[in-house]
């Protein structure tokens, strides 16, 4: 409990979403769906995946600046470890389908 806490509510928030991102990664090919719920893992996950991707590499590289700059490192080590391991999960799930848009 100490260590989501440590986290905070928006790392746990961006943290959270960059895996749900990362589940509604469609098939590469699959073309647009713009009936039900399909429109979500269609349409909007594709314009938010590189944004939520982004946004954890900036927070991964604040977490190196304040690594380096307080006395609380270990803290800080742990939390940029997990977001790169989420941000490279996001990247290694959504890689096949942007490489299909390109072919």
């Amino acid at each position: 409990m100490s260590f989501i806490k440590d986290l905070g509510a928006l790392r746990l928030i961006l943290i959270a979403f960059g895996l749900i991102i990362a589940l509604l990664s469609p098939e590469p090919g699959t073309g647009v769906n713009l009936n039900d719920w399909h429109v979500i893992s269609t349409l909007v996950a594709p314009a938010i995946a590189p944004l939520v991707f982004m946004v954890l590499m900036f927070d991964f590289m604040m977490c190196r600046i304040r690594m380096s700059d307080t006395a609380v490192k270990d803290k800080f080590r742990t939390i940029g470890f997990i977001e790169l391991a989420v941000a490279l999960f996001l990247f290694m799930m959504w890689l096949p389908f942007f490489l299909a848009i390109g072919r």
